[in-house]
């Protein structure tokens, strides 16, 4: 069974899982701290795992946290600082995740052959200097090469995180501590923005110091763990070499190409959210509407997790992905047809219904495709995803400038229908190969 997933790459992927489907996410109960001594208990906790993979885990809730605090802070701090409309806001933010991605899927075969744990320890000072440099933000073009230096350091630490969880655990525990760190992250990013505007509404360029300093602590936790081991017989040759090898799989170009297009949508939401309530509001009710809508995902998040989450297997991961597209598009419909502070709760609930069945659902979807030799790489390809992300403010704010503000919710359906068939047809080719 999960034998030869990726026959068109010229490599060997194969995946023996013997045991049921594990669960999907789950929330943060009483036992998520507690080291078990029965070896017989399988439930997935941070304790029972290494130290390698216990800090990683913290590491990887600290990273997100600092950069959740400051995602739906962005347009109106480079509206203020720079006196840029919406539509060059999202010119600008288009070209940071833009480079920052291409730079991404060189960054995946980087860690394939260097030592991860430096790279993840580059990539999180990165990230603590980015924030801190945004605080000064005056200069367009200095402005611009922060961003992505923001963008690069978080795609370098996601695909260099999964890539070291993948090697230090077998596959059987692999899910469940995909979950178990979907989990942890997810509340991250459901916290976070709430903090962050919380905060803002007292000091604006507080989330980004904040943000910084908490970037800059987490080095100290990936300093103290050993440094991870290299099988240089595994290496990739070159990096073209690998690039032929991505380009070969077919299953991989499907998926990745779905994913971009449903990246659109969940990857940046926060933003567009922000610059449509900032052209169909006044500042004030705008960032009221926004707090409370950050605050029903966060409770959403940390409530329904679980309920959800653990019914996620490997063999229905398709069938998950239509599910959460459908929802998706519903939570846009709402957003669109939303008028008052009830109605935008409400529709931002259905949304992130779907955002918690997609995003693990995805990552486990590479892994299962992904060569031991060549998960790094995998990890990377997969990540040119986020050109949705540097596509969503553009197209956003185009829309936003030159239509009727809710005619962006039926655009960004529109895609994401589109990306959620692709991933459903690329899934059926893997269903194929069982």
């Amino acid at each position: 069974m999960w034998e030869g997933l990726a026959p068109d790459s010229g490599l060997s992927a194969k995946h023996l899982v013997t045991e049921p489907p594990p669960s999907g996410a789950s929330p943060l109960p009483p036992w998520i701290f507690v080291v078990h001594k029965d070896n017989k208990d399988t439930r997935p906790t941070v304790a029972t795992y290494s130290l390698v993979i216990r800090r990683l885990m913290i590491c990887s809730v600290t990273i997100v946290v600092s950069r959740a605090m400051t995602s739906p802070l962005l347009a109106l701090l480079l509206s203020t600082r720079l006196g840029l409309n919406q539509q060059d806001i999202g010119l600008l933010m288009g070209i940071a995740v833009f480079i920052a991605t291409l730079l991404g899927l060189y960054g995946g075969y980087i860690i394939d052959r260097l030592e991860k744990r430096k790279l993840l320890i580059l990539a999180m000072l990165s990230s603590s200097i980015g924030f801190l440099l945004l605080t000064f933000a005056s200069n367009l073009y200095l402005t611009t090469l922060t961003l992505v230096i923001t963008e690069a350091a978080s795609a370098l630490f996601l695909i260099g995180s999964k890539a070291i969880i993948s090697e230090n655990l077998p596959v059987g525990e692999r899910a469940k501590v995909f979950s178990l760190r979907y989990t942890l992250t997810n509340v991250g990013y459901a916290t976070g923005p709430m903090v962050g505007v919380v905060i803002a509404g007292h000091m604006q360029l507080a989330p980004f110091l904040i943000a910084s300093a908490i970037a800059f602590s987490s080095v100290f936790l990936m300093i103290g763990i050993p440094p991870t081991q290299r099988d240089d017989s595994n290496k990739p040759l070159s990096f073209l070499t690998t690039l032929r090898t991505l380009r070969n799989d077919r299953t991989l170009i499907l998926f990745t190409s779905g994913s971009l297009l449903s990246t659109i949508v969940h990857g940046r939401y926060t933003l567009y959210l922000s610059q449509f309530l900032l052209v169909a509001y006044k500042p004030a009710e705008a960032l009221k509407i926004l707090s409370a809508v950050l605050a029903c995902n966060a409770i959403t998040v940390i409530l329904m997790q679980y309920q959800i989450g653990r019914f996620l297997k490997r063999e229905q991961l398709r069938y998950w992905i239509v599910l959460g597209t459908l929802l998706f598009i519903a939570g846009l419909i709402g957003f669109s047809l939303a008028n008052s502070l009830v109605t935008w709760c409400l529709a931002m609930f259905v949304f992130t219904l779907g955002e918690m069945i997609i995003y693990p659902s995805e990552f486990l979807f590479i892994d299962t495709i992904a060569p031991d030799a060549l998960r790094g790489s995998y990890y990377g390809a997969q990540n040119l995803a986020a050109f949705g992300g540097a596509m969503s403010p553009v197209i956003c704010g185009y829309l936003l400038i030159n239509a009727t503000p809710a005619s962006m919710f039926y655009a960004l359906g529109a895609l994401t229908a589109v990306g959620g068939t692709l991933c459903f047809l690329s899934g059926r080719r893997v269903a194929g190969s069982c």
